[in-house]
């Protein structure tokens, strides 16, 4: 078994992908228009088809995660279109409103390209995780639930980051299995307040 690598973003290009973020969801407060990103500003590798998750809180709660494990355009593109849906269209919250922002953090996440792990049981997982804390999808049929590497902070230990991953899934916490496909994948992240100053998350 083994864990996906690929190449990796900078701070700084996670930055502008912050920026990007950030100008879907004052736009669509301010006014109601939403600009999409001018491609021939960014480099190359901003560009190139990236899946990517964008993850909203306010206060420290979580308000809107959406994303996708298949790239389907530029990445400042899905960057641009996920920071909106997660803002105004995660079916979980309420649209995000103006009186939140003070309090609102964006995370962009973009993810590796998910890889099988060859799982036999749920024991193996969870040994398997115990020293690869990864992001993790597990699916059967047209059931599927994921996790980000991040969730590993709120759930440090392998047997309840599975079994909650289950739940999310619609399953009871002792289902398993043999037609359960394990992947997972890594990921370049970058958390920031929406508010900044002289350009700078803080």
């Amino acid at each position: 078994m083994s864990v996906t690598s690929y190449q990796k973003f900078n701070k700084g290009e996670l930055t502008q992908l912050l920026d990007i973020a950030r100008e879907a969801i004052r736009g669509h407060l301010s006014t109601g228009v939403i600009k999409t990103p001018q491609l021939d500003l960014y480099h190359k590798k901003l560009l190139a088809p990236s899946a990517c998750f964008v993850t909203l809180e306010v206060n420290g709660q979580l308000q809107g995660c959406l994303g996708s494990t298949v790239a389907y355009s530029p990445l400042v593109l899905e960057v641009h279109n996920k920071a909106r849906a997660s803002a105004y269209e995660d079916r979980r919250f309420m649209p995000l409103t103006e009186d939140q922002l003070d309090g609102l953090t964006i995370e962009i996440s973009v993810l590796s390209e998910p890889q099988i792990v060859d799982i036999e049981s749920e024991e193996a997982l969870i040994e398997f995780l115990s020293s690869h804390k990864v992001g993790v999808i597990l699916s059967n049929a047209n059931e599927q639930a994921l996790f980000l590497p991040q969730v590993w902070k709120q759930l440090p230990k392998p047997q309840q980051f599975v079994r909650q991953l289950k739940l999310k899934a619609g399953w009871n916490a002792a289902y398993w299995s043999p037609n359960i496909t394990v992947k997972t994948f890594t990921v370049s992240s970058l958390k920031g307040k929406y508010n900044t100053i002289k350009g700078k998350y803080f």
